[in-house]
């Protein structure tokens, strides 16, 4: 009988001792989620299709892991300039989850050309010298908005493209721009370029600013703005 009890006790030890061994060995090490491509990619704001190239996941208990993303239609948006996170998730059967995430940017091609300048416009027998604030468009690639174009009140909504290096405004109306009490002071114009340049710290617009108000305001006039950034 004494025998039997040893021998009980030996068997309750050596299972303890093997179940405290197994519980040691929990796996508690998430996958590895290996992103295919660069973490930081750069796309055009208007681009047809982005095919994202994805991520692989290893376990060091259960090796190969599949992978789930938020990337979709929308993560990242192609028609809003924007910065898109997409994240790689992976777990394994223990329930760890490892993660990785790649940055996407969608950008205006033409944003080197947004922020502050002061402007000197010289038209034939005037010259204005102004501030102004160029900003791009969030949904059309190379295309800014000027916030006052030509020094006119309320002329804010004149846009310009960029054409390989340098800005062109496409023809363009603005309605009752202009302040002042004379019969022509607020008038209806058209706007274009007709040449453009870059200079080392800002550009050159060379455009024509047609009054197209009846009453006898009408004429044309060509006139030379001179961007410098601040």
């Amino acid at each position: 009988m004494k025998k039997l009890k040893i021998l009980i006790s030996l068997f309750a030890l050596t299972a303890g001792i093997v179940f405290f061994n197994g519980c040691s060995k929990d796996d508690t090490t998430e996958p590895v989620v290996t992103l295919n491509g660069a973490s930081s990619v750069e796309i055009s704001v208007g681009t047809s299709s982005y095919a994202d190239p994805g991520a692989t996941a290893s376990d060091d208990e259960d090796g190969t892991v599949d992978v789930s993303s938020n990337f979709s239609s929308t993560n990242p948006n192609l028609a809003k300039v924007g910065t898109y996170t997409i994240t790689y998730t992976a777990t394994d059967k223990a329930g760890n989850t490892g993660t990785a995430q790649r940055t996407v940017r969608v950008k205006n091609d033409a944003e080197a050309f947004a922020g502050n300048y002061s402007v000197h416009d010289t038209c034939p027998g005037v010259v204005f010298n102004y501030s102004q604030t160029i900003t791009v468009d969030s949904a059309v690639n190379n295309r800014v908005h000027f916030n006052k174009f030509a020094n006119y009140a309320n002329n804010t909504g004149i846009y310009a493209t960029k054409n390989g290096t340098v800005l062109e405004i496409p023809t363009q109306s603005a309605s009752s721009i202009g302040s002042g009490p004379g019969t022509c002071d607020i008038a209806d114009h058209t706007f274009s370029s007709t040449s453009g340049s870059v200079t080392a710290n800002g550009f050159i617009i060379t455009y024509t600013d047609q009054i197209t108000t009846g009453g006898g305001c009408a004429g044309s006039t060509s006139c030379t703005a001179t961007f410098t950034k601040l």
